[in-house]
């Protein structure tokens, strides 16, 4: 049932045009939880990224590009067709390096061709509350982070703010679509051992 899932979670920043400089979506920052069984044992990889206003703005989607490279047998996101992968899009078309851009559409639709479930489906689709109070309502630990919060983080180069609260998404991700599951007892009690045995910037 895990073989080769990753759940994944972005931030994005949208600039509105000023001046002569047209409107633009940067992708600020991503993470993603990579589970799978590795000589029978159930493995967990779970690597973050960010880019700060001081940065190349295309560093995070060059890393994205890069993770997303050999396609996941499943790919677990939250909101996708009406935030994550429109965002990403938009991230695509406004970027001035369009070299990468090309590169990162081309792993999108290879990887949205494998499966892909949206896990806000099993808590109302569209009409979900927010993850943070379905994370909440669930029991799972979480780490807010408001779209101010975002903003600033990215101004004052606060990497580990903006890669704490993107972690915290990729495994509540992961741990809500376990719960929605009837099948998950075991994978559920690995991961809580994982989160707990594992060091201080996972344990959520």
């Amino acid at each position: 049932m895990t073989t080769d899932t990753v759940a994944l979670s972005t931030a994005w920043i949208h600039q509105p045009a000023r001046g002569k400089a047209p409107a633009r979506t940067l992708l600020v920052g991503a993470a993603t939880l990579s589970v799978r069984y590795h000589f029978g044992t159930l493995a967990f990889d779970l690597a973050t990224h960010s880019t700060a206003v001081t940065d190349n703005p295309v560093e995070t989607m060059t890393w994205l590009v890069e993770r997303l490279h050999v396609p996941p047998t499943r790919l677990l996101l939250w909101r996708a067709e009406d935030i994550v992968v429109p965002s990403l899009i938009s991230a695509c078309e406004t970027t001035r390096d369009t070299l990468t851009a090309a590169r990162m559409l081309r792993e999108l639709e290879l990887t949205l061709d494998g499966e892909v479930v949206d896990v806000a489906e099993s808590y109302g689709g569209s009409r979900a509350t927010s993850f943070d109070a379905v994370s909440h309502d669930a029991g799972l630990p979480f780490r807010p982070m408001s779209k101010e919060l975002l903003h600033r983080s990215h101004r004052t180069g606060c990497h580990g703010a903006i890669r704490a609260h993107l972690a915290s998404r990729a495994i509540g991700t992961w741990r809500l679509w376990l719960k929605s599951r009837d099948d998950a007892e075991a994978l559920i009690a690995a991961t809580d051992a994982w989160v707990a045995t594992s060091p201080a910037q996972v344990r959520l």
